[in-house]
């Protein structure tokens, strides 16, 4: 009875160490028009956490498409720092490509914009997790550049909590009060973009 009740313990320890991926899934808005989608996907294994990020959007004007943008990421998280980051972006068919890999020395960046170690507390821009937001510098996943950014919280609403960054980068974001990132809005060729969360009102992202 004790190797069993030792074997059950065991089977419930992994299976709560492995938790059910959860999706955060988002509609883009160009000047209040929706004009894609925004998912983040995260699964948790144990001290790992994996971050798969796919945005698709589409300007259309009289039924042809007059912008296309694609981005496919992954991250791979493991106590609190970034391990490994492979991106791939089509921006109207401009392609850009950006890695990244943790070593003694830092975070090893190749890509887009060239290789070189960054340090180790970098975050890329996939906004996913308010607290890695906060710090900087932040890595750009389109381009492979380190931005630097600050971030400045302001009112709470029932929503959650608006932070606006300032610097290389300019954007509202929006998190809830258990750190879940609801909203999303900057300014991008003379237009708003605002990012609704789907399951919320349109204001969480305003």
């Amino acid at each position: 009875m004790s190797k069993f009740l030792t074997l059950l313990a065991a089977l419930v320890l992994s299976w709560s160490a492995t938790a059910a991926p959860r999706t955060l899934e988002f509609d883009v808005l160009r000047d209040g028009a929706p004009i894609g989608t925004h998912r983040v996907t995260i699964a948790h294994d144990g001290g790992d956490t994996r971050a798969t990020i796919e945005i698709d959007m589409a300007v259309r004007l009289a039924f042809v498409t007059i912008y296309r943008y694609t981005h496919r990421s992954t991250e791979l998280w493991r106590d609190g720092r970034l391990v490994s980051l492979d991106a791939r972006t089509d921006d109207n068919g401009t392609r850009t490509h950006v890695t990244a890999r943790a070593t003694d020395a830092g975070l090893a960046i190749d890509g887009s914009g060239g290789r070189y170690v960054a340090p180790a507390a970098t975050v890329p821009t996939s906004y996913w997790n308010r607290e890695k937001v906060m710090r900087s510098p932040l890595l750009d996943t389109q381009s492979g550049k380190l931005i630097d950014v600050s971030a400045m919280a302001l009112a709470a609403d029932a929503n959650g909590t608006r932070y606006r960054l300032a610097g290389d980068l300019e954007a509202d974001l929006v998190y809830g009060p258990g750190g879940d990132w609801t909203g999303l809005s900057f300014a991008a060729r003379g237009a708003r973009i605002d990012y609704v969360r789907r399951g919320m009102a349109a204001s969480a992202a305003r």
